[in-house]
Order: structure tokens, then C-alpha cells, then sequence
């Protein structure tokens, strides 16, 4: 193991190390400008936060996309997964080194939250090294799959990125704010409902009678302002609105976190199995006529016969 290690970090030290200086580099403009704007660091802690949007994709691209798909491409394979280190072995040593490694680097990014201030905030969710180990993982576990679906670098790196780009876009649109149902704060009349410091708001509406939400009619809706018709024709007996507490911000950065490492671990199954049975590496049509046709003709010029008959003629 200890060779395979050092055989690791000898073929990714360059990858790792650029890495690892860019996430010291965030980490380092996060923490600074942690509690507002701290004069020329101004833009510092705006890179900083951008590096906790781009740092999952960074892993998926140079770390997870050209790891199977470059030995597939250059058909180094063949030297590889030779009889005494089979593919799964091979994949499962790499990921020893690497994973821990994008995991470590992504919860330094997560550390600081640039001009999030004192005070924790929604919209400083991402700031969380539990939020930021989840993607990295991630990341590294769908670039290794598509890597291995593709066998070339490029088109590895490319489909990573789009599918990464939609595995964080579409859970922070959608799922995000539903981790847990959310609280609601109902007002009559004679009052408005409201949404305590720092929470995040989902919804507002009317409710009836029976205080639960009941939609507008289109009489209403018609109306630049709602609200008295809902009351004069006693639909509504009053306002709500949904939202979530600040109080549960920690416990969803750490649903985020496990559903990110669930997703790689299905990712992971399905790339392990997939070499097991041999899909996605093992020489294609195209190969094996290709070295079909090239063995014949080795053994056509090596043959001591072929050569006198063709120095004859």
C-alpha cells in the first residue's frame, strides 16, 4: 500500500499541489475578510467566495474526469491493470489518496465566509466545510465515472463540468429550503406575519378559516391590491408566511453534506462495478480490429520465408 501511495502522489503531486494552493489561498482571503469589507481585501473575500462556488468542479474536472479517461486514451491500461494490480485494485488505491485528500481541501474552503459578517446567514450557506467536503467528493466521484463512460479527457471534462454544474444548481434551487418542513407564522387582519431575524422566507399567503392556505380568486388577483378583497369577501381570515429558522442552518449544511456524499457513493458503486464486469475499458471493435489487422502484419514481415519469396521476385 505504501508504494501504491507513493506511486499516487508521484503521477498527481503537480495536480494536488496547485489545488492545495488554491484552496490555502481562498481559505486565507475568507478567514481575512470574515466579518465585512477589510479595506484592499475587498476583492480578495469576493474571489474567496467564488472559489467555494468553482471548487467541487475544480476536483471533477483535473482530478476525477482524466483519471480512468486518460489511461483509456492513451491505453496505458494495458501496463496498468496488469495480473498482480486488477483495475478495481487500482481505482481503489487511487481513491485512498485522493479522496481524503479533496475532502481535507474542500472543508478548507469552507472555513471562512468573507463578508457573510459576525453572524451566520442563509445566504452564506456554502461557507461550511462540511457543505464544501460534500462537493469535493462528489466532484471527484463523477469525474471518475464519466471519465470511465467517455475514455477521453476532454469529453470527460467537459460532460463534468455540465453535470456538475447541474448537481449544484438544481438541489440549492430545489431541495435547498425543503430539508425539513418549514415553520409557519399566521396574522389577522389586524396584524402582519413575521419572519424572525435571520430567517429565510419560503412562502407567504392567505389563509382560511380553518387557518390553512387557500388561493386567490381570479376577481382578487385582478386587483392591484388583493388584500382587501380577500377580507370583504371573507376568503381570507388573514395572512401567512413560511420560512425557515436561523436555528437550522447547521443541521441543512449537514443534510447537504450527506446527500453529496450518498451521490458519490452511488457513483463509486456503479464505477467499481463497472470495471469488475469489464464495461468501459476493455478494448472496443474498432481496437481489437485494429490489432487484429497489425499482428498479421508483423507476422508477415518477421516470417523468414515471406522475406526470400519477396527477394526473389
Amino acid at each position: 500500500m505504501n508504494t501504491f501511495v507513493w506511486l499516487t502522489w508521484r503521477q498527481h503531486r503537480w495536480t494536488i499541489l496547485a489545488t492545495a494552493s488554491l484552496a490555502l489561498l481562498a481559505a486565507f482571503t475568507l478567514v481575512s475578510t470574515e466579518g465585512g469589507k477589510v479595506g484592499s481585501m475587498m476583492m480578495a473575500g469576493f474571489y474567496g467566495l467564488l472559489a467555494q462556488l468553482l471548487f467541487g468542479g475544480v476536483i471533477s474536472m483535473f482530478w476525477g474526469a482524466p483519471l480512468i479517461a486518460r489511461e483509456l486514451e492513451e491505453r496505458t491500461y494495458f501496463v496498468a491493470w496488469g495480473q498482480d494490480v486488477t483495475p478495481t485494485k487500482w481505482l481503489r488505491g487511487k481513491m485512498l489518496v485522493l479522496g481524503p485528500l479533496a475532502v481535507l481541501l474542500g472543508a478548507l474552503v469552507g472555513l471562512g465566509d468573507g463578508f457573510g459578517g459576525p453572524q451566520e446567514s442563509w445566504g452564506m450557506f456554502e461557507a461550511s466545510p462540511f457543505v464544501q467536503g460534500g462537493y469535493a467528493i462528489f466532484g471527484l466521484a463523477l469525474g471518475v465515472f464519466i471519465g470511465l463512460l467517455s475514455r477521453h479527457v476532454v469529453t470527460a471534462m467537459a460532460a463534468t463540468l455540465v453535470f456538475y454544474t447541474l448537481a449544484r444548481v438544481l438541489p440549492a434551487v430545489l431541495l435547498r429550503d425543503h430539508y425539513l418542513p418549514s415553520k409557519r407564522d399566521i396574522a389577522r387582519w389586524e396584524s402582519t406575519p413575521v419572519v424572525p431575524h435571520r430567517g429565510l422566507e419560503i412562502g407567504n399567503g392567505f389563509v382560511g378559516a380553518d387557518l390553512r392556505p387557500v388561493s386567490v380568486p381570479d376577481k382578487c388577483a385582478e386587483l392591484p391590491n388583493p388584500n382587501s378583497c380577500m377580507r370583504n369577501t371573507k376568503t381570507a381570515i388573514g395572512t401567512y408566511v413560511d420560512y425557515q429558522p436561523i436555528e437550522r442552518l447547521g443541521l441543512f449544511q449537514f443534510i447537504e453534506f450527506i446527500v453529496f456524499v450518498l451521490l458519490a457513493g452511488v457513483l463509486f458503486a456503479v464505477t467499481f462495478r463497472l470495471l469488475r464486469r469489464g464495461g468501459g475499458w476493455k478494448p472496443s471493435r474498432s481496437h481489437r480490429r485494429i490489432d487484429s489487422v497489425a499482428e498479421p502484419a508483423q507476422t508477415v514481415q518477421s516470417t523468414p520465408d515471406t522475406a526470400a519469396a519477396h527477394a526473389e521476385g
